[in-house]
């Protein structure tokens, strides 16, 4: 198992869809269309969520799937 945090900064996001098309496992539709971790805790600011799985791999390309890069895979 790995341990990485996955978060999203909702003052970056353009709301295109791209990370939770991509990996719906990580990341939904939220307020506005903006993207959120799927059981995170989410405030006006930022997206957030710590798994403990091995399913970096598809964090990381859902993070790649931003065109403006709002989103950061960071392992732990």
């Amino acid at each position: 198992m790995v341990k990485y945090k996955v978060e999203v900064d909702l003052k970056t996001c353009v709301s295109t869809g791209a990370c939770f098309t991509t990996d719906s496992m990580h990341f939904k539709a939220g307020k506005n269309q903006q993207s959120n971790t799927v059981g995170g805790e989410t405030d006006e600011s930022k997206s957030s969520r710590v798994f403990e799985d091995d399913k970096l791999a598809e964090a990381q390309e859902g993070a790649k799937a931003c065109p403006v890069s709002a989103i950061a895979v960071t392992q732990m």
